[in-house]
């Protein structure tokens, strides 16, 4: 990514913190374990298992939804996907 694109998205998160996303899981509203805060940035990551990386399988293994607190940086993993609070 380049300067300016690292730089433009490092702004509008700033200027849209009021605008964070919020996120919910089985229709329970995700709230940060550590501050309460429930603004997140969200991606996924995959859950590797030895076995599947010894074979090169990495891709079968399943995927995690991840959340960072926009307020502290707590991240927390759910095995479920999770809808996008409008």
């Amino acid at each position: 990514m380049s300067f300016f694109k690292t730089l433009r998205k490092g702004l509008k998160g700033a200027i849209s913190a009021a605008n964070a996303d919020r996120y919910q899981i089985n229709q329970v509203q995700i709230k940060c374990v550590h501050c309460g805060h429930d603004h997140f940035d969200a991606g996924e990551a995959q859950l590797n298992t030895a076995g599947a990386t010894f074979v090169g399988f990495d891709w079968a293994n399943r995927s995690a939804s991840v959340f960072v607190c926009k307020q502290c940086s707590y991240i927390m993993w759910f095995a479920n996907s999770a809808k996008k609070i409008i």
